[in-house]
């Protein structure tokens, strides 16, 4: 019997580390997986940063799914161990979602996008108001006929979402639902299927890069839209849930101390933009770099 004991004993010391690794759900829109022939190379903010936050974890292990925006909310409120980064944060997505109090990522916020050569945007510069910006309520309320292109389950912030969700308008609005869903609204619009493009300027740098033809693009400050993004992480709310995003804040609270951090921000826009990016992140992250 002694004997009996401590072989179970030791089994027991064997399998204690392994049972003390939480596995969870990483949903990402971009995926080591995917097939090169069906999608661009993706701006891949949410590997980049899950490989910093989980260097040296062994609490943690994190199983990344690719899906679209709408699939990965709608696995927020299924999976009890999975979690979203680089998300707005608003009031729907806080009734079935944890969030991070410290934002998981930071970006110069939206901006209003046409084809330089069009009629579209010779009228549009005719619209500015004194802060040079454009109202998207006085393009909607307008008889210019204008179509759109945005993104299917997609948050654009408060007041853009509240303009986009108008029943009034859906006419107007184009809607991509794919993985792919950035590389092909900027399609439609560089292929004249749509006249307008709300989109973030990092986004928009790294997929033109990738365009065959060089198309000339304007792109507007819009008035309703904030001077800056900001990503969260969001996790299921589920017990499981709330402990990994304690978990994510503390490693953000210290990540975003790091400089090598502020780097993986600078590398996904251009060289030009990288002094306002680094204003910006020094800002909401209380940094000097």
């Amino acid at each position: 019997m002694f004997k009996s004991l401590i072989v179970i004993l030791f089994g027991l010391s064997v399998a204690l580390p392994g049972a003390a690794t939480q596995k969870f759900i990483w949903l990402t829109d971009s995926s080591p997986d995917q097939q090169p022939q069906q999608y661009r190379q993706a701006l891949d903010v949410n590997g980049v940063t899950l490989d910093l936050l989980m260097q040296g974890i062994s609490d943690f292990q994190a199983e990344p799914v690719q899906t679209t925006t709408e699939r990965a909310m709608a696995m927020l409120k299924t999976e009890a161990s999975a979690c979203a980064g680089n998300r707005l944060k608003n009031a729907e997505r806080l009734t079935f979602s944890y969030a991070t109090a410290i934002p998981h990522t930071v970006f110069p916020g939206l901006r209003l996008y046409s084809k330089s050569s069009s009629k579209t945007t010779a009228w549009l510069k005719q619209q500015l108001n004194d802060q040079q910006q454009l109202s998207l309520q006085h393009l909607l309320k307008s008889d210019h006929k204008l179509h759109f292109a945005v993104g299917g389950g997609r948050s654009y912030g408060e007041q853009l979402d509240t303009l986009l969700k108008q029943p009034q308008w859906q006419h107007k609005f184009w809607q991509r639902r794919s993985v792919d869903m950035s590389a092909g609204l900027i399609d439609m619009l560089v292929q004249g299927r749509v006249d307008l493009l709300i989109e973030y300027p990092n986004v928009m740098q790294h997929y033109l890069a990738q365009q065959s033809t060089d198309t000339q693009l304007t792109s507007f400050s819009i008035q309703e839209a904030e001077p800056y993004m900001l990503g969260y992480i969001l996790c299921a709310k589920t017990p499981e849930g709330q402990q990994l995003t304690e978990f994510f804040q503390q490693r953000l609270r210290n990540l975003s101390q790091q400089k090598h951090y502020l780097e993986a921000h600078l590398a996904w826009v251009d060289a030009a933009d990288r002094e306002q990016l680094t204003l910006l992140y020094n800002q909401v992250f209380g940094t000097s770099f």
